[in-house]
């Protein structure tokens, strides 16, 4: 008989790794010198008022999320409700939350979609359409405020914070650039993607290339189709643009919210460039909610406004509202119940299968 091998649980080993990271570091910005504890005994009193309003438009994010969500199924789904949007969307903000690079949202959102009835196809090119609206609107709006403000949060910034700033601005540039291509110029993209592949494989680099080049040739049919899709209905397409602008303005305008809690007085256009350079640059550390990295880029980049005695207290509220409190309010929808689906939708299962393997 044979004896089974130990497998090292390097998932639970990483996930319990980044709890205890984060734990710390909510530590270092409580107790540490010129953290929360020591604001609350210098008696400098925090705007409340602006504080629920940090609050306020950090959840009309989120629920901007919830609407373009039901948009964008409703239109393939009519039976789609509110409700239902809800559920799809905060189970998305929580699996975004807690996986790296939030790679675990879409998945999850499609299972809970096809456990409402809705066809994995079906909820897969709507989460396609809504990902190429946020990523292009995403890359222009980092795009200019690099643009608009790069001489002034230049002047703030190291070594370090030099090359995480180019390599940020960089991938932006490359991603309009590979869904423009994907979107608009399918045979180009496959040639170019499988020639990479084939090399990669060659220098043994890559195994199983040709199962490879087929998953990559369905994920860029699928990008191709629901473009097209999406560009039949300009009415919708325009919607959904200006939509997602402001749930980005609403969630960049959180930290300007901060500081006038703080009793500072700072430019708003300022501050919502200055959370775009954040979310550019620690948008690059494949850690859940960019771990480390967002609080140190928050550091960098609004020390001009906020005083060392502040700062951390200022990095505590703000990852305290946008982070640790979405995962608060949406860990009750990470619970998808078990039950049985239509036929229709098992029988749609090229999707479904992978999700809940993954699952």
């Amino acid at each position: 008989m044979k004896e089974k091998k130990f497998k090292i649980p390097w998932g639970l080993i990483f996930n319990l790794a980044v709890i205890a990271f984060t734990i710390a570091m909510v530590m270092f910005f409580i107790f540490s010198e010129g953290g929360f504890l020591d604001l609350l005994e210098s008696g400098l009193q925090i705007d409340g008022l602006w504080t629920l309003l940090a609050v306020f438009v950090h959840f009309l994010n989120i629920a901007l999320d919830m609407m373009i969500i039901y948009l964008f199924i409703k239109k393939s789904h009519p039976e789609m409700t509110i409700r239902k949007a809800v559920v799809v969307s905060m189970t998305g903000q929580f699996f975004c939350a807690v996986t790296p690079s939030a790679t675990g949202g879409q998945p999850m959102q499609i299972l809970a979609m096809s456990r409402m009835g809705i066809k994995p196809s079906t909820g897969t090119s709507a989460l396609i359409q809504k990902f190429l609206v946020w990523q292009f609107t995403m890359s222009v709006y980092c795009i200019i405020a690099v643009v608009a403000r790069f001489s002034f949060f230049s002047k703030h910034m190291d070594a370090t914070m030099w090359v995480f700033s180019i390599a940020g601005f960089l991938a932006q540039v490359f991603m309009i650039v590979v869904l423009l291509l994907a979107s608009f110029c399918k045979p180009l993209t496959t040639k170019v993607v499988n020639g990479i592949l084939t090399l990669l494989g060659k220098m043994h680099i890559l195994k199983n290339v040709e199962e490879k080049k087929k998953s990559v040739e369905e994920t860029l049919t699928s990008f191709h189709e629901s473009n097209k899709e999406l560009n039949k209905d300009k009415a919708l397409l325009i919607k959904v643009y200006v939509i997602t602008a402001i749930q980005m303005t609403s969630m960049f305008i959180t930290p300007y919210c901060i500081a006038r809690s703080f009793g500072i007085d700072c430019n708003m256009f300022d501050m919502i460039c200055a959370q775009a350079y954040v979310n550019m640059v620690s948008s690059l550390v494949p850690l859940p909610g960019g771990s480390g990295a967002a609080e140190y880029c928050f550091g960098v980049f609004f020390g001009a406004y906020f005083t060392k005695e502040t700062i951390k207290s200022a990095i505590l509220i703000w990852r305290t509202i946008s982070y640790y409190g979405t995962i608060a309010v949406s860990a009750p929808f990470a619970w998808l119940r078990k039950k049985k689906m239509p036929e229709d939708i098992v029988s749609d299962n090229a999707v479904l299968d992978d999700i809940i393997t993954a699952e």
